[in-house]
C-alpha cells in the first residue's frame, strides 16, 4: 500500500512536471511543494500509526542528504532551480531501514538519473540537430575556426594517443591507459563545438519583453532604465521582468528540459532497484 501510494503520487507529479518543462522550460513551485508536503505527510502518518519513530529519523536523514545533493547540482550548474527542487521533493522515496540503506537508495537513484539524463540528453540533442542540420553544420564550421583551443586540443589528444601506443609497444602496458585517456580527450573538443553550435542555432530565441517568464536565461546583459540586468545562471527574477516588459526584442537561451530524465530514472528505480542490487551482490 505504501509503495503504491508514493509511486502513483510521484508518477503523476513527475509526468505533470515533465509536460511543464517540455512546454515552458520550467516546473511550477506549487507542484514541487505539493509532492514534497504530501509525501512527508504520508510518512508522518505511517510513523504515527505504526508507532515507529525510526521512519521519521530516516526521512529527516534522506531530506538532509538530498538537500546537499540539490545544492551541489544547482550550484554546479547541472540542474536549474525547478529540477533541483523536484529532487528535494522526492526525498521520501529513498527512506530505508538503516542510514546505509537510505544512502544506498539515494546513490542508486542519482546513478540512474545521471545515466538516463545522459542518454535522454543525447537523444534530445540529436532531434534538435536533425531538425536544424544545415544551419548547425554551418555553425560547427565557424566554431572550429573561431575557438582556437579546439585545434590544439585535438592535436594534443592525437599526440597522447601516439605516445601511449609507443609506450605500450616498447615499454609497458601502462601505455594502453595513456591511449585511452587520449581517446577520451579527443572526443571532448568535438562535443564542445557541437554543443556550442547547437545552442546558438536551436536553443536561442528572440522574444518580446511581455513573453518573458521567471527563470528565463538572458544571452547577454541588458541595459534598461539606467540599470543593467545580468545574464546569469539563476535566470530572470520577477523584478527583472517588470523592467524588461517594455523591450520589443530580448534574446534568451532555452535550456534542456531535463525533467523527463527524472521520469525515466524514477521508473528504473521503482522497477529495477532490486535487480540492480542483485547484480551488485553477484558481482561482489
Amino acid at each position: 500500500m505504501e509503495l503504491g501510494f508514493l509511486f502513483w503520487l510521484f508518477f503523476g507529479g513527475i509526468i505533470v512536471a515533465s509536460l511543464q518543462d517540455l512546454k515552458r522550460r520550467e516546473v511550477d513551485n506549487w507542484l514541487n511543494l505539493f509532492l514534497g508536503v504530501f509525501g512527508f505527510i504520508f510518512i508522518f502518518y505511517k510513523a504515527f500509526f505504526e508507532k515507529d519513530v525510526s521512519i521519521l529519523i530516516q526521512a529527516g536523514f534522506s531530506f538532509g542528504v538530498m538537500f546537499i545533493a540539490m545544492n551541489m547540482f544547482y550550484y554546479g550548474r547541472v540542474f536549474a532551480g525547478g529540477d533541483a527542487k523536484l529532487l528535494l521533493a522526492m526525498s521520501v522515496l529513498f527512506i530505508g531501514v538503516t542510514f546505509n540503506s537510505t544512502l544506498s537508495n539515494i546513490g542508486m537513484f542519482l546513478l540512474f538519473l545521471m545515466i538516463s539524463g545522459s542518454v535522454y540528453g543525447l537523444f534530445y540533442s540529436l532531434v534538435l540537430y536533425f531538425r536544424d542540420m544545415k544551419k548547425v553544420n554551418k555553425e560547427i564550421k565557424l566554431e572550429f575556426k573561431e575557438v582556437k583551443w579546439v585545434k590544439y586540443g585535438i592535436l594534443g589528444s592525437f599526440i597522447l594517443i601516439v605516445a601511449g601506443g609507443i609506450i605500450k609497444l616498447f615499454i609497458s602496458e601502462f601505455g594502453f591507459i595513456v591511449m585511452l585517456i587520449g581517446s577520451l580527450l579527443l572526443v571532448f573538443p568535438f562535443l564542445f563545438v557541437f554543443s556550442k553550435a547547437l545552442e546558438k542555432i536551436s536553443m536561442i530565441r528572440i522574444i518580446s519583453g511581455k513573453e518573458l517568464r521567471e527563470g528565463d536565461w538572458l544571452v547577454d546583459d541588458v541595459k534598461v532604465k539606467g540599470k543593467t540586468i545580468k545574464a546569469n545562471w539563476e535566470g530572470l527574477t520577477r523584478d527583472d521582468i517588470k523592467l524588461l516588459k517594455s523591450k520589443k526584442k530580448i534574446t534568451i537561451k532555452e535550456g534542456l528540459p531535463f525533467v523527463p530524465a527524472f521520469l525515466i530514472a524514477f521508473l528504473i528505480y521503482s522497477f529495477g532497484k532490486n535487480w540492480f542490487l542483485g547484480l551488485l551482490f553477484n558481482l561482489a
